[in-house]
């Protein structure tokens, strides 16, 4: 039993958990209301990284005030490889071309770790005289808007862990997400979503893990580029059609020994034994399979098929069961497993009044210097994490597509 001065944490009810095995509340110690990562004990830390690995979203409650130089330093004792830059670069994404313009998200200039997301105009918030962040919507229902993790898929890596702040949220009646099999999901406005990566592959069937397990993908050069004219589908998972993508002679400059290149299946640093199932469905390019008892590569370039096999293989997630929603309160600090789930914002909230629809949190999520590590290790498999000099004649073979 941990000593009563211990940090703690409790699973979130079943009703919430569901079977998506996702979300733990953590309990700080003792008259700590505020986190403080110098008075945690070396057990503490060891706590925490046991209930994000095994439970791949954790709430630390009531934070509202903490010091925004705080999370980075937080982020770190999971990740303590981590570097002190945040994943996307140095500067928050401005660029045009790159569809993670659109947020409009800024960066505090005391910890340009610390992005700002969210929705409405704010004032001198953080040393910032003006700000105003986006909230993509979408007409009817409220839906998943794009199932990602956090990485550019271009010259540096995903980081191990993400870190949300809630600072203010909307004033807004609860909505409803539709699923395929026309159940519904009532879910706060505004609601973070996420699914595991262990649950999807729990979901294939033996051939299908079989493939997966094999299964290098390669993804689009500057993939937010690539995609910025693109639609994702419904549920978020996939893009709907082909022919809209920026030709890859008009993307930005780039080098195939910078894209991102990853297996299909993750081991989780804390369970190496449990499979996670990583894909971003809407930026795939290209798949690699070896076949386990020949050694034979299967090289698929064609954009449109790999979107079709990625989706397949990951859209048996999609059901009310499977996703658990984040009902924000101000002061949360969520803290999720960037290698280990899937997330996505959900939420309409532009037809409310300005007021009603603010909406404001902090965002760490930093570089790693290590690449995430296939489930299986075999001969010939890529775990550098970018595009090896070996198959960029298979990859410019197929940059037509």
């Amino acid at each position: 039993m941990p000593e009563l001065t211990s940090l703690t944490f409790n699973l979130l009810t079943g009703e919430i958990r569901q079977s998506p095995a996702t979300g733990a509340e953590i309990q700080l110690p003792p008259g700590m209301a505020m986190l403080d990562l110098d008075r945690l004990t070396d057990n503490d830390k060891d706590t925490l990284r046991k209930a994000l690995f095994e439970n791949q979203v954790v709430v630390i409650r009531n934070q509202k005030g903490i010091d925004p130089t705080v999370l980075p330093k937080l982020a770190k004792i999971f990740d303590p490889n981590a570097s002190d830059i945040h994943s996307a670069g140095e500067k928050a994404v401005s660029d045009l071309k790159n569809i993670l313009s659109a947020y409009k998200a800024g960066r505090i200039p005391r910890a340009s770790q610390v992005g700002i997301i969210g929705s409405g105009k704010f004032q001198d918030y953080e040393g910032l005289k003006e700000l105003e962040v986006v909230h993509l919507v979408h007409d009817g229902y409220t839906r998943p808007y794009r199932w990602h993790m956090d990485t550019p898929f271009y010259e540096r890596l995903s980081g191990e862990v993400t870190i949300l702040h809630s600072i203010c949220i909307p004033n807004t009646p609860d909505q409803k997400i539709k699923f395929p099999d026309g159940k519904e999901k009532t879910i706060s406005a505004g609601a973070t979503a996420f699914f595991s990566g262990a649950r999807v592959y729990s979901l294939l069937t033996p051939e299908e893990q079989e493939f997966a397990l094999n299964t290098t993908v390669t993804y689009a050069p500057q993939a937010y580029e690539y995609i910025r004219q693109c639609k994702a589908s419904e549920d978020g998972l996939t893009i709907l059609n082909f022919g809209r993508e920026v030709t890859v002679e008009n993307l930005s400059e780039w080098a195939w020994d910078k894209v991102a290149e990853h297996p299909m299946v993750w081991r989780n640093p804390l369970n190496p034994d449990r499979p996670f199932l990583q894909v971003h469905g809407c930026c795939v390019y290209k798949l690699t399979t070896r076949n386990p008892a020949t050694g034979e590569i299967t090289v698929m370039d064609d954009v449109q098929k790999v979107r079709e096999v990625v989706y397949k293989t990951q859209s048996k997630i999609y059901a009310t069961e499977n996703i658990y929603a984040h009902h924000w309160q101000e002061g949360d600090v969520v803290i999720f497993h960037n290698r280990g789930v899937m997330h996505s914002i959900t939420g309409q909230l532009a037809k409310y009044k300005d007021q009603d629809q603010e909406e404001v949190a902090l965002a760490v999520h930093n570089d790693k210097h290590n690449s995430p590590k296939p489930f299986w290790d075999y001969e010939g498999v890529n775990d550098t994490g970018y595009v090896r000099e070996l198959i960029k004649d298979i990859a410019m073979a197929g940059i037509a597509h």
